[in-house]
């Protein structure tokens, strides 16, 4: 098997990697787009923060990552050295640990040794690895990594047996068969002990391209195994085994690794102990040396991850392909010594760390690095060519910094920190939240595909977007249901589940309170983790956004093109038929009496409509009345109002042909009327927000802050059109009154605190370009 064909296999949509060294241009020219055009698209990979940084520096940042896939820079006392890929779809998982890093050489250039663990329902027996592997990698992820929650929810959502294993800490062992990672009281070498148990070692054979410069940690393996004879595999050619400390050693023979002729590098790693009873198998990421095997012990010592297998005496040589290897023996004198041996070379310092850059909405916020001083003056963004957009942060005294970013300015990729002295960081990747939460969702088909691609298509607000809301949330609670049905059987709800089930879900106030603590605490957000992800409210609110121009221009599809062009997809366009073009055929005829009074007609029919919304949306919202509602209430007025802003006639100037709601109508569809009567639900049959629950997410509280900028800005329009009319010289005042409350409402919300003030006005000067031509 080559190891880059993996990721080609179709049927997982959640990949968690990790890796010591990082090539974000091996990566991406590789793996990645095997994963994506697969269709696998939550994807994120952990990885050593010194080599990430070292690699950036040199080799240059990914195009990618924090909009496409997510990457975390880990941080350790040694090096982060486990080599994992673990795949999950709704049917089936593949667990990957070996040696292989994530670099060109690791995916197809070394010599490397992978084992391969598949989970199907008709072979279930090996889900508990799955659990112990996903813990580890979320174990490693810092507490306050904006996306990696997300990215793990998304996994369970779609691979409940994932989830299952993941809580599941009770299930046994199997005896054949264990994950061996490193743990904080418990060293490599003692768990390969533990695996083996009491079958007596004859002979021990190792397979490692690094070794410490005293043998110790192979020294104390064998004392550890009983002393055995031991056969060393190692390549005369890489020049990295310590020959002259052989001598201290007794019963040691030496082997050549590479008997092919091939010139590749051995980057292995295999301790085949072969007992009375049994064949002992080792292999992952740990070489023969002491920061790895005794990792508690070691002042440094190396995160690493590998399996132990158990297999039928006399069968390892043959399975692994080495039963000939004592055909090639060496001598001492075939290892080139000390003096000439391939040394690593002094390098210069890995360049400092730029910390991590979050962009949410409209607000970028940066987390110093924990590891190294850095005396920082100032942060550059940067595109995705890493050219400069021109937006330069200054940094105060504050550890932690949030700034809100030009929606009109290219969203920035990239960032470097500018230290005081003119030093500067290696580059690093801005975590576009907003992006990732889009490019991530798993493939849609049915019915949910069609909803969002027809929202992408939009061009203008209209009731399709009400009824895209309201098929979505059918859509959503038909899942939920179908998954709690399908999980009931084996669901374990421990005291943690309730423990986090009671905090994701608060009244508003609540949140609020909260989140305003951790701000005075300056902490960038409150520290739960994030919310259900791509809900039907979620993907509305995007949509609305998206119309009013309040996201700047995103080119994560761009990059989705570019990306599967690089990987061959095949992009192909069909082109217009003949039939085509002639039915798009124009005829100039003019307009008689009769076609006039048929649009007139259609506009009254059409304005209706909208007036049958306002009055199903009365409904709805009594029903609710001392019921405790969510956000999805909340983005459906805001969906209404850009609807009914979008459809209205100016207070003058000419009208277009989609604006239907005028300011004198007979049965009750002006639109200054339309927007009091939808305002006045939350705003007085309800107190929407003194009802709201919201879950433990910023995202809850950037939908409530589009809702009142959406609906003051809405109440000030209404107010302005109701005066330009005689007609509607009676609801006058009560307009003025509802618009008077919800001003006051949105200064309450964003009193004291300058993002939200910001985030407030940046929309409402949106919805003034896209809507102010009502009334100026």
């Amino acid at each position: 098997m080559k190891y880059y064909d993996v990721f080609g296999e179709s049927g997982y949509d959640s990949a968690f990697l990790t890796t010591y060294a990082f090539s974000a241009q091996a990566f991406e020219d590789v793996p990645f787009p095997r994963l994506r055009g697969a269709g696998c698209r939550n994807i994120s990979v952990l990885a050593d923060q010194r080599m990430v940084n070292t690699s950036f520096e040199e080799f240059g940042p990914p195009r990618f990552a924090g909009t496409l896939y997510h990457v975390v820079k880990i941080s350790v006392p040694g090096a982060f050295h486990p080599k994992i890929t673990l795949l999950s779809g709704a049917e089936k998982g593949r667990l990957l640990i070996g040696s292989a890093n994530l670099t060109g050489l690791g995916l197809g250039g070394n010599r490397e040794l992978i084992a391969d663990i598949p989970y199907t329902a008709e072979r279930p027996e090996y889900l508990h690895i799955f659990g112990q592997a996903l813990r580890y990698i979320a174990g490693r992820v810092p507490s306050d990594d904006p996306w990696f929650p997300s990215a793990l929810e998304r996994a369970f959502r779609q691979s409940r047996w994932l989830q299952t294993a993941y809580l599941d800490e009770t299930s046994e062992n199997l005896e054949d068969l264990k994950l061996i990672i490193d743990r904080p009281d418990d060293a490599i070498l003692g768990q390969m002990v533990e695996a083996i148990g009491g079958d007596p070692i004859e002979r021990l054979i190792v397979i490692s391209p690094f070794w410490d410069e005293g043998l110790e940690g192979l020294a104390r393996l064998r004392v550890a195994l009983g002393n055995p004879e031991t056969d060393l595999l190692v390549q005369p050619s890489a020049g990295q085994f310590p020959v002259e400390s052989v001598t201290r050693h007794d019963k040691l023979r030496l082997f050549n690794a590479a008997v092919d002729g091939s010139s590749r590098f051995v980057h292995a790693k295999l301790f085949l102990a072969l007992g009375a009873t049994w064949d002992h198998v080792i292999s992952g990421s740990m070489n023969c040396s002491f920061p790895a095997l005794l990792g508690p012990e070691a002042s440094k010592g190396n995160a690493e991850a590998g399996v132990y297998k158990r297999v039928t005496r006399g069968a390892a040589l043959t399975t692994l392909g080495l039963e000939e290897y004592e055909d090639h023996p060496l001598q001492f004198s075939d290892l080139p010594p000390k003096d000439q041996r391939a040394t690593a070379l002094s390098s210069p310092p890995a360049p400092a760390d730029a910390g991590t850059f979050e962009l949410h909405a409209r607000r970028l916020t940066w987390r110093p690095s924990v590891h190294g001083a850095f005396d920082a003056r100032e942060i550059r963004l940067l595109d995705r060519d890493e050219s400069e957009t021109g937006q330069v942060l200054e940094i105060g005294a504050a550890s932690g910094k949030n700034w809100e970013i030009d929606p009109d300015m290219p969203r920035p990729r990239l960032a470097v920190v500018v230290a005081t002295d003119g030093t500067r960081s290696a580059p690093s990747f801005v975590i576009d939240l907003d992006v990732l939460a889009s490019s991530t969702r798993p493939v849609q088909r049915g019915r949910k595909r069609r909803i969002i691609d027809e929202l992408e298509e939009l061009e203008q607000e209209d009731l399709t977007i009400l009824e895209a809301l309201n098929e979505l949330e059918m859509l959503d609670d038909s899942s939920q249901n179908e998954i709690s049905a399908q999980s009931k059987p084996h669901a374990k709800e421990t005291s943690t589940d309730t423990e986090k089930k009671d905090h994701k879900v608060l009244p508003y106030e609540a949140f609020v309170q909260a989140r305003n603590r951790a701000l005075e605490q300056n902490q960038h957000r409150p520290h739960w983790v994030a919310g259900r992800g791509e809900t039907a409210a979620s993907v509305i609110n995007a949509c609305l956004n998206r119309l009013v121009g309040l996201v700047s221009e995103d080119f994560s599809e761009t990059d989705e093109r570019a990306l599967m062009q690089d990987a061959s997809t095949d992009l192909r366009t069909t082109e217009p038929s003949q039939d085509d073009e002639n039915t798009a055929e124009s005829h100039d005829h003019s307009v008689t009496k009769q076609e006039k009074s048929a649009q007139r007609a259609r506009a009254k029919a059409t304005a209706r409509k909208f007036l049958e919304a306002v009055q199903s949306f009365e409904k709805r919202t009594a029903s609710l009345k001392e019921k405790r509602i969510t956000t999805a209430e909340l983005v459906r007025l805001r969906a209404l109002l850009q609807v009914v802003m979008a459809s209205a006639v100016p207070i003058s100037g000419a009208s277009r042909a989609h604006q239907v709601l005028t300011l004198n109508s007979k049965d009750g569809t002006e639109w200054p009327r339309l927007i009091g009567r939808l305002l006045l639900q939350h705003f007085g049959t309800i107190r929407a927000l003194q009802l709201l629950d919201v879950e433990a997410d910023e995202a809850e509280h950037t939908r409530v802050l589009d809702y009142l900028a959406t609906a003051r800005f809405a109440a000030r329009a209404a107010v302005k059109g109701a005066s330009a009319s005689p007609a509607l010289a009676p609801i006058q005042r009560k307009l003025k009154e509802i618009a008077a409350d919800i001003d006051t409402q949105v200064k309450a919300i964003s009193k004291g605190n300058d993002s939200d003030s910001a985030s407030l006005a940046g929309l409402e000067e949106k919805l003034e370009t896209r809507f102010g031509y009502l009334f100026s």
